[in-house]
């Protein structure tokens, strides 16, 4: 025998899943952020230049630093804010991954654990919401 489903089981059956790939992928953020943390070092670094994207709408730092063996490099910041979030001549403290130097990130909250902490809050709120219109 054929019986129909309440409207909010039904809304949660099919919101379900999106409120565990967004947990998910939180979790992949929160993994990823925790692996290069890991293996990062932790120096100081100059803003020697802020560079704009294509559009014209972000500026991006550019850092100069010193890596554990000596070599002066530059890379630019992945995070980019209009307006600008430094000037030229900040010095500010910066991880940077020892094999790929290049890959560099503020020692900041909002540079390393802002989306992933986002993306679990949302994801794991969404999910909790859903189970219980399932339970309703």
């Amino acid at each position: 025998m054929l019986t129909l489903l309440s409207s909010t089981t039904v809304v949660g059956l099919l919101l379900l899943p999106m409120g565990l790939l967004i947990l998910l992928v939180g979790i992949w953020l929160y993994v990823r952020a925790q692996r290069f943390v890991g293996a990062a070092r932790q120096t100081t670094a100059r803003v020697v230049d802020m560079q704009m994207d294509e559009a014209g709408e972000t500026y991006y730092p550019i850092f100069e630093f010193t890596t554990v063996e000596g070599t002066m490099l530059r890379a630019k910041g992945p995070t980019g804010s209009y307006p600008p979030a430094h000037q030229v001549g900040d010095t500010v403290s910066i991880l940077y991954d020892p094999q790929r130097p290049a890959d560099v990130r503020e020692y900041k909250f909002k540079d390393l654990w802002a989306l992933p902490s986002i993306a679990i809050g949302f994801g794991g709120l969404f999910t909790l919401i859903c189970l219980l219109l399932l339970l309703v």
